[in-house]
């Protein structure tokens, strides 16, 4: 594709782009973009797996599935969640306020997937309570000496 059509595709997709941009440039810009669309629309692809690894800079991120009630698969991506998402869900833990605690976890971790395990009722519910066990501990102990 010439630099001229790569330009058009990017001012069809509302991509801004420089007069200095190459070609590879240009493709890149438009991967990028139709990556984050399908990743709205709930469509995760194993390169876009790859991108949030590299942007997050971990080897592993938390991949959430829910059943419907058909039995149809509902998938979601969480990232690691940091020291004070952390804190925050286990203030509310304590409090045993799993559900909120649950959907704290899932709606500041999440990187994309199914919208519907945000949103729709029960599944939404489901997908907090998984999502509340992403906090692992290793086991410790306390004693005085």
């Amino acid at each position: 594709m010439d630099r001229q059509a790569l330009r058009d595709q990017c001012k069809e997709m509302g991509i801004p782009f420089t007069s200095k941009d190459n070609n590879a440039q240009l493709t890149e810009k438009i991967r990028k973009m139709k990556m984050s669309i399908e990743t709205k629309e709930g469509h995760i692809t194993p390169e876009q797996i790859t991108e949030w690894k590299k942007k997050l800079k971990v080897d592993k991120l938390h991949k959430l599935t829910v059943k419907d009630k058909d039995g149809n698969a509902l998938v979601g991506y969480l990232k690691p969640p940091g020291r004070e998402i952390k804190a925050t869900a286990l203030s509310m833990y304590s409090q045993n306020k799993i559900l909120e605690c649950g959907e704290f976890i899932r709606d500041n971790c999440w990187l994309g997937g199914d919208e519907r395990l945000k949103m729709d009722g029960d599944i939404a519910d489901t997908a907090a309570i998984q999502a509340s066990g992403i906090i692992k501990f290793l086991e410790a102990e306390l004693g005085e000496v």
